[in-house]
């Protein structure tokens, strides 16, 4: 009788042996399961966000080159700033002008809040509207460009 008892006291006591909860090991495994996936949703936040800004660029744009038409519709030559389509420009009188051309009461930033680049050629009926974009400099390779309008 005695061996069957220290048999299962042997037996009991292996079972006991491991203490409910988790191993170092584990904890760690799981945390870099979690920052892994924090690090990818970072990434897919920051593309759309990115995505977003040069598609309210492009929005912003339209929109004032659509202004500057309506500024020339009006038998105006293309304004000389973007400030002319919502302030009356020097020289010209409120009946000549037919302004303000934009609902805001200042000429929006780009979404990096930098301003919009402005050039207009009467002559050959253009209007260039362009964002530095991301990095604020003109001429590099994330600017948003608004050509021919």
């Amino acid at each position: 009788m005695r061996s069957v008892k220290k048999s299962l006291r042997r037996r009991t006591s292996l079972h006991r042996r491991r203490p409910a909860g988790f191993t170092l090991l584990e904890l760690l495994l799981v945390m870099a399961i979690l920052v892994i996936l924090a690090g990818l949703s970072t990434v897919a936040v920051l593309n759309i966000q990115g995505s977003a800004q040069s598609k309210a660029a492009y929005a912003q744009i339209k929109i004032l080159k659509n202004a500057c038409t309506m500024y020339k519709l009006s038998g105006n030559p293309y304004p000389k700033s973007l400030d002319n389509l919502i302030t009356l420009p020097p020289g010209m009188n409120s009946a000549t002008w037919g302004g303000p051309y934009l609902e805001s009461s200042s000429i929006p930033l780009d979404p990096w809040q930098n301003p919009y680049k402005y050039s207009a050629n009467d002559a050959a009926q253009k209007v260039s509207i362009s964002s530095a974009g991301k990095d604020g400099q003109h001429g590099t390779a994330d600017d948003i460009p608004g050509n021919n309008g």
